[in-house]
């Protein structure tokens, strides 16, 4: 389980929210990517599926790849998955919890020279990776994992500043370009709003 956590695009994009210290950004706009990223993750290992008349969930497919919470949690009562991407109980606090659980994470000690709370992440190194390459992606033998971080990534501003993805990140996605695409236009839509409301109460 703790190999199928760590390379779940979610757990990569949740790493990327991480300062140089391990601390989290704290924004609620990471509750959004977090779903978001699970959505592309439920899509990448085939659990999730669009056909003419509907979008299909594949449970059990889910489970197998360590996503049945998730599964269940989209897949519940009538919501879209838009919905869910916008009011789900899943958000980083829980995903870090489940990193932590899982050792993925693992949570540093409290110090009064350093009371905020931050983790260790065991695949750091990949996450600086993930940092340099999603700045200037390289299409030529990028994975489908790895082009959904990107997209993602960019338009979250997990790269520096908050920019459209290129078109072609989400192209090369093939079969799962719907869910990526889907994603990306929310959480673009999301951070939009964000910002107003932010400059609204100031």
């Amino acid at each position: 389980m703790t190999d199928l956590l760590h390379d779940l695009a979610t757990t990569r994009l949740a790493s990327l929210c991480l300062n140089r210290r391990g601390r989290p950004r704290g924004l609620t706009f990471d509750d959004h990517l977090v779903r978001g990223g699970l959505i592309m993750d439920l899509a990448l290992c085939g659990a999730l599926t669009h056909t003419a008349d509907a979008v299909e969930l594949d449970h059990d497919r889910a489970a197998a790849h360590g996503l049945a919470e998730a599964a269940a949690e989209a897949d519940e009562g009538d919501t879209s998955l838009l919905d869910w991407l916008d009011w789900g109980a899943l958000g980083f606090e829980e995903w870090a919890a489940r990193l932590v659980d899982a050792g993925v994470w693992r949570l540093r000690p409290w110090s009064p020279l350093s009371p905020l709370r931050s983790f260790e992440d065991t695949g750091r190194e990949r996450a600086e990776a993930d940092r340099a390459a999603g700045r200037a992606p390289a299409r030529e033998g990028t994975s489908a994992q790895s082009l959904a971080v990107y997209a993602i990534g960019s338009t979250s501003g997990l790269f520096g500043k908050t920019a459209e993805p290129p078109r072609w990140l989400l192209e090369d996605l093939g079969d799962v370009r719907w869910a990526a695409e889907l994603v990306v236009d929310r959480l673009t839509e999301l951070r939009v709003r964000m910002r107003a409301i932010g400059r609204a109460v100031d």
